[in-house]
Parts: structure tokens; sequence; C-alpha cells
């Protein structure tokens, strides 16, 4: 008898013969720290020998910040203008970086990464033959610590790295011209590649692409330099055309409400004037801007006169909510009995009423937990698709529960931890869904407020089944496979076989 081992399966959906049907309770009110989202707060400063950290010694400040305004997030903004016309970084500092990454992630926290070389609107930055090799000293502490930095900006060009006054790189130019090119094609290959860089303007990458082609779904996340290029706006709300930052804001804003579904928008406002704040900045406008565009992030202290006018009339304890995202767990329906090796069936919707997506990658898992035994099933869906603004998504899976779980009753959980293996099991790095009675501050995992009990004999994985030509299915041993597989339709090449 001819046979066959399968290499290439497409499984249909079990059958669910019991299941729980579960309905949550939306939390609109709390606020709570989440990775990589929310206000933050600056640390800058001139670097050298005797001072190589920005973050070390400010410990303090961290967890002032932490508890009072739950950030998880902060911009390090390192000046290297002691270095401006030398080429080698001296070790110590280089090593600061990596001083200042293991304090944030002590405290479960990430960076917004920018350096440049001077505060002054005399633009007196650096020239690129010292830059270009500063880029090539820090590429490997950039590398080493990406798991706890959420994006860089490009900065390194002129007063404050916001690209306008510069002795170097073109003065006042407002798009991508040969010498910010080059900046771009650098950072590009010195920044780990899962991480965005955020460009002061729309036009300056709508110029680097030579195009006004925004980011597509399908192109995000490929890791080409249209996916990884994000936004940073340095004069929120700044008169409407945000203090230069737009050209065209008829066509630059739709433009860039699609880019962001993909790539980090955040910043500071710059409006220093109580009045014009009143005027520019109230709660309606704010929110409004805010959503269309897909903020995650902006600075709580900076401009005062604008932040504290948002605390003061209720904006600031609404961002401090929406922006990001902000996940929640509308209902769910799970089956109640799986053997070791079989498939659960998962059905949920889950709404994101944050402003913003996800952004760096991170998986999602179904979690079985009985006591000390934890079993994690990840999930097909991407977190990062969840789209904001309120928009549902549905989660249909039938996911397959490891063979070697032994008999039991499991509590069911959602997780979403750090992709990175370095910082995956801390509770600070994973997402905490806004849902009253699901999160689990111990384990960063959310209940999903169901069990499921797990009994009989294990069934073997359907990559170890062969079919034979009469179409039945036995193991590698030659045993019938279980009934457990009844009805599903199993793909080799162009042939379907149904058992």
């Amino acid at each position: 008898m001819k046979k066959f081992v399968l290499t290439t399966l497409a499984v249909c959906c079990a059958a669910v013969l019991s299941a729980t049907s579960v309905t949550y309770t939306a939390d609109d009110e709390t606020i709570f720290s989440n990775p990589e989202r929310g206000f933050i707060t600056m640390l800058d400063g001139s670097l050298s020998k005797n001072h190589p950290c920005l973050v070390k010694g400010n410990e303090s400040t961290l967890d002032n910040k932490k508890s009072t305004e739950k950030m998880s997030i902060i911009l390090v903004h390192y000046y290297l203008s002691n270095f401006k016309t030398k080429a080698t970084i001296p070790d110590e500092v280089l090593n600061g970086f990596d001083e200042d990454m293991a304090v944030l992630r002590e405290k479960g926290m990430k960076a917004i990464i920018r350096f440049s070389y001077t505060s002054s609107s005399d633009g007196d930055d650096a020239a690129w033959s010292y830059v270009k090799q500063h880029i090539a000293q820090y590429k490997s502490h950039w590398q080493a610590n990406a798991d706890v930095i959420f994006c860089f900006q490009a900065g390194i060009v002129g007063a404050w790295g916001e690209w306008y006054y510069t002795q170097h790189y073109g003065n006042q130019v407002t798009t991508m011209n040969a010498a910010r090119r080059t900046v771009v094609d650098t950072l590009l290959a010195a920044v780990p590649a899962d991480r965005c860089i955020q460009l002061r303007t729309p036009q300056f990458k709508t110029t680097y692409m030579r195009d006004q082609l925004p980011l597509t779904a399908e192109e995000a996340y490929t890791g080409t330099p249209r996916a990884r290029l994000g936004h940073h706006n340095d004069a929120f709300l700044y008169d409407y055309d945000n203090m230069g930052t737009y050209v065209d804001t008829a066509r630059e804003k739709p433009w860039l409400s699609q880019e962001t579904l993909y790539v980090p928008l955040g910043g500071e406002t710059d409006i220093t004037n109580v009045s014009l704040a009143e005027q520019w900045a109230t709660y309606d406008k704010t929110i409004a801007e805010m959503s269309y565009l897909h903020w995650t992030f902006i600075q709580s202290g900076y401009a005062e006169q604008t932040t504290n006018m948002w605390r003061n009339n209720g904006t600031f304890d609404e961002l401090n909510r929406r922006m990001g995202y902000r996940y929640q767990l509308v209902n769910g329906t799970y089956g109640e009995n799986v053997r070791p090796g079989g498939q659960l069936a998962v059905n949920m919707t889950i709404k994101n009423v944050g402003f913003a997506p996800l952004y760096n990658e991170r998986p999602a898992y179904i979690v079985l937990k009985n006591g000390s035994q934890v079993y994690k099933v990840r999930l097909a869906s991407d977190p990062r698709t969840w789209k904001p603004n309120g928009v549902v998504t549905t989660i249909n899976e039938n996911i397959v529960v490891p063979a070697d779980v032994p008999a039991g009753t499991y509590q069911l959980y959602l997780y979403l931890p750090d992709a990175y293996a370095s910082i995956a099991d801390k509770p600070a790095y994973a997402v905490r869904f806004a849902n009253t009675g699901v999160w689990d501050s111990a384990t960063g995992m959310n209940k999903l407020n169901a069990t499921v009990t797990v009994a009989g004999e294990p069934i073997l994985g359907l990559e170890e089944t062969q079919v034979q030509n009469d179409g039945t299915a036995r193991d590698l041993l030659g045993r019938p496979v279980n009934e457990d597989y009844k009805g599903i339709v199993i793909m080799r090449g162009k042939k379907q076989l149904r058992l």
C-alpha cells in the first residue's frame, strides 16, 4: 500500500461540543501604564567622559513619572557637542548608553532615542565626516539594547536635531537633500532593523521616498525604508500648520493619517502662550487631532502653558488613557474541553479605543494556567493589526493545545508580552487590557474568565500523520488516527483528502 508523509496541512475548524461565552466589562476611566505609549518626559544633556549617562542617576525622576503619570517611555536626547570635531567617542561614553538602557530595563521602561550636536539656532552641528564615525561606533550599542528602545528620532542635523538650523546639511532646507539622505541611509543601516526612525516633517519622508504614496498594509512591517520611517511633530497644534511641520495640510494630513496606522507619531507642543493655548489646544481640537493622526506619545511638561491647561480642563487625563493603543475585551467564546494535542476553539472580539495601534512586533498568546503549570499557545492574529479609534477586531482561531499538557482544569488568559526574550517575562512590558477584573499584575496576563478541562489520551500531531492512498490516515506506527481528526481536510500539493 502506497504511503506519503504530510508536509503541508490545511485544517478546518474543529467541532465545538461545549463552550463558555463571556461578556466583559469595559474600563473607560482607569489610567494605567502600558508599554510603548502615553505621556513622556525628556532627559537631555551633553555627554563627556565624566558625564557619560543621562538616565543613570535620574532613577528618582523615572520612579516619580511612573507613579504620577503612568509613564512607560521617555525621550533620551544625547548631545554630542563635546565631540563635534573628534572622530572617536570614548568608551566611557559609549558604555554609558548601555548603562542608561540597563536602568530602563530594570524600571520596566523604554526609550525614544535622539542624538544631536547643538541646541543653538546658529546650527553649529557636526560635519558628516565625524558623524558617520560616531554612528558606526554606536551601532553595536544600539543593536544590543533594541529590547528597551521604542524608536529612534533621526536627530543629528541642526539645532535640537530638528533638521532646520544647520551649518553642514543645508540651512533651513525643508526637503530631503543629498546630505540629509545620506544621514537617513546610514541610520537605517545602523538602527536595529525592527525599530522605526521618526522624521521631523511629512515632506522629509515624501522627498526621501521620491513619491507621495502613503505606507500600506501590504508593505507595513516589511523592513523597507518606507515601512520604517515614522514621524515626530515638535510643534503640535501650533497654529494648525504646526510651525512649519506641514506644507499643505489638505494633502499631508490625510496622508499622515494613513501612514500612522503602521508607523508611530509623537512629539511635543510648542505653544508657550496661554491665550494661544486656549485658542489652538482646546480639549476638542486636541482629541480630534490626536485621534485623526494616531498619536502615540507627547511630552507631559513642555510647553507648560499648554500641558498645565490640559491638566486643568480634563484633556490631560483623557490623553493619558487614549494615546497609543487601549485594548478592551468585548466578548469571547471558548471551548470547555480538549484533549492534549487537540484543538481548542477560541473566538473573541477586541476593541481598540486608543488613538493608535501597536507598532513593534508583539506576540499574542492564549495561556492555560493551573497553579504553577503554565502553557502558552500563540495566536495567528497580529496585535499590530488591531486598529484604533473604536475599531473592533474578531479573532476566530482553533489553537492546538500542547500534547504534553497534563490532565486538569486550566484558567484561560490572554497574554501579550514583549517580543524580546530578555524582557518577555517582565509584567511591566506586557499589555494590560482596559477591562474590570481581568488584569493579573503578578504575571502580566489578562484573565479571560473561562476555564478549559484537558482530559483523555494525547493526540498525535498532524505533522506525524501518514495518509494512505485510500484516503484513510494512520500515525507513523501504522495505527489509525484518533476520531478527533474526522472531517479534517488535509492538503498535499493540489491533492485534498477528507478524513
